[in-house]
């Protein structure tokens, strides 16, 4: 009898050790974990330790985002070749004026030919009937004109120009017009150049080679725009209409802004995008040609 009472207390203390044991394992595992989720409990090399991986985990996500904010800076991309941007129905009248077209017209009147490049592109063409009227024409006028694979605005330029007319851009509408009418509507567009050039010097060379290679000749501005007109307040007998609308022209260059003002017709402004546009293609090749010999 003695002999399992004391079988039974032995029995009652290895439980009671093994149940100590696994209390103390539990408890060292809870405090651990407890440790790892809030960093003000763990010791100072652990504060180290944990310091170390997450400044290690910053510099591989951080190079990439210097690089990137380096190269824009650098870069200095252009967002808009001009401001204000172009709305979509300028865009798609602008495009389609790049675009091929069909224009085999013998014998038709204006108005017709007009009409089936319209269809055609499907663009919104007006004829201007008071422009016509003062070039003594009319919608009737005869075309007789074959052109295939030409883009549409050399196909307008051979319709209209011996007739004294011309093309504008005006609220998303190909607008036909006198050649003086066309010249009068002047358009306002900002041109971001900071990419050609970096100090007033360049800028100002580059708005001398603008002004001379999209500008008018100069007879072709003598015949157009009047010198009466060109001076702000003009003479007593330069019309109200054309003062105001000529001395309004402007060509200039901000410094401050690195951009370009310009204040003038539809195909200066042709000119002028498509200027920038090979100098910076232009300049990107020469940048090539440089990188290849190093």
């Amino acid at each position: 009898m003695k002999w399992f009472i004391k079988r039974n207390h032995l029995f009652t203390l290895f439980l009671c050790i093994s149940a100590g044991w696994v209390l103390m394992t539990v408890s060292a595992e809870v405090e651990q974990n407890t440790r790892i989720n809030d960093p003000e409990l763990l010791p100072e090399s652990d504060h180290n330790t944990t310091d170390r991986d997450f400044f290690a985990s910053l510099q591989k996500s951080q190079p990439l985002q210097s690089d990137q904010r380096n190269s824009e800076a650098s870069g200095k991309k252009i967002i808009e070749s001009f401001y204000p941007p172009l709305t979509p129905g300028e865009q798609a009248v602008l495009q389609e004026l790049n675009a091929a077209t069909i224009a085999k017209f013998p014998d038709v009147p204006l108005s017709e030919a007009l009409n089936t490049l319209q269809k055609q592109h499907g663009i919104n063409v007006f004829l201007d009937g008071r422009a016509l009227r003062e070039q003594g024409l009319t919608t009737e006028e005869p075309i007789n004109v074959s052109l295939h694979g030409v883009t549409l605005k050399s196909a307008l330029d051979t319709i209209l120009r011996p007739l004294g007319l011309d093309y504008v851009v005006d609220q998303q509408v190909l607008k036909i017009t006198s050649i003086e009418e066309a010249n009068r509507t002047l358009i306002l567009r900002i041109y971001p150049i900071a990419d050609l050039g970096s100090s007033p010097e360049e800028f100002k060379a580059l708005e001398n080679v603008i002004r001379n290679t999209c500008l008018p000749p100069s007879p072709i501005r003598e015949k157009y725009y009047p010198v009466d007109d060109l001076v702000i307040g003009g003479t007593a007998n330069s019309s109200r209409k054309s003062v105001a609308q000529y001395s309004s022209r402007s060509f200039s260059v901000v410094p401050q802004c690195q951009a370009l003002v310009v204040n003038e017709t539809d195909r200066v402004h042709f000119k002028i995008t498509e200027l920038l546009k090979l100098l910076r293609q232009v300049r990107d090749d020469q940048a090539s040609l440089r990188s290849e010999v190093k």
